[in-house]
């Protein structure tokens, strides 16, 4: 596959986790600010900020390279988003099963793509460090 395809997907540079670091603390200060300042916003929007700046975080978490980038971490990075993304199709079955038996019905303001996108990101980021720890610990 040539380098330049669209299907080439460039990593970032490890100091890109410091930035991501930086994405899980915001959100809450964020809602904090909106309070105070006595904004109107409901609960719903506020989780979505949360979710939002979430998603962002594990997400250049998941595409910053490791110090030391080999196969064995590109295999691992492969299977974290294949692993990543079952968890997510149980994971969304899961919270629609909750749903329906709480208010008796599927869909919720709570299923966006927000809270999609954050939990498949934390998931694949899940995934990624067990594999690493499990590699380690052999």
């Amino acid at each position: 596959m040539k380098e330049k395809s669209i299907l080439h997907v460039p990593l970032l540079s490890p100091a890109w986790k410091k930035v991501a670091y930086l994405f899980f603390p915001l959100p809450v200060i964020l809602v904090i600010g909106m309070v105070i300042t006595r904004m109107d916003i409901s609960s719903d929007e506020s989780a979505q900020v949360i979710y939002g700046c979430w998603a962002i975080a594990f997400g250049l978490l998941n595409l910053s390279r490791e110090k030391e980038e080999d196969e064995m971490i590109k295999s691992f990075r492969l299977q974290a988003f294949q692993t990543g993304s079952y968890w997510l199709i149980w994971g969304i079955a899961a919270l629609m099963l909750i749903n329906y038996l709480r208010f008796d019905r599927i869909t919720s303001e709570i299923f966006t793509a927000y809270l999609v996108l954050f939990l498949l990101n934390a998931y694949i980021y899940a995934a990624f460090q067990y594999q690493k720890f499990m590699a380690t610990k052999d």
